[in-house]
């Protein structure tokens, strides 16, 4: 296995950017009805307790043997994948396209002639 532990690493810094940004949202919330966010600070509490979260969240994700194994072996296989050339995904994205119009079509199709038969039957 090559060295993947620098993919490893940026893999848990953005775990720890995403955990801290969502993280800053509900320190947001609960922080909210004490009204520590409308203080006049330098940086609101619910930044620096996203960020003390991200941080930890990083830490914990770097010291974790387990999981720097199975993220090292996730890409390992995401290597191995073969993708379609350009032309193939191209024909295929064309291919869904014409399916999903005509799929389109005949359920409105269904849903006017329903409409029709419902509106004759049971408003007549």
């Amino acid at each position: 296995m090559p060295n993947l532990q620098k993919w490893v690493n940026l893999s848990f810094l953005i775990c720890g950017v995403l955990g801290w940004i969502f993280l800053r949202g509900l320190f947001a919330l609960a922080f909210e009805p004490l009204g520590w966010n409308r203080l006049d600070w330098f940086i609101a509490p619910s930044d620096v307790a996203g960020i003390i979260s991200g941080l930890v969240l990083f830490l914990g994700l770097v010291w974790s043997p387990p999981a720097g194994n199975y993220l090292a072996e996730v890409i390992s296989e995401l290597g191995k994948v073969t993708w379609p050339a350009r032309k193939e995904t191209v024909v295929s994205t064309g291919v869904v396209i014409v399916m999903l119009t005509i799929a389109t079509v005949f359920v409105m199709l269904f849903d006017t002639i329903w409409v029709w038969v419902v509106d004759t039957f049971l408003y007549t």
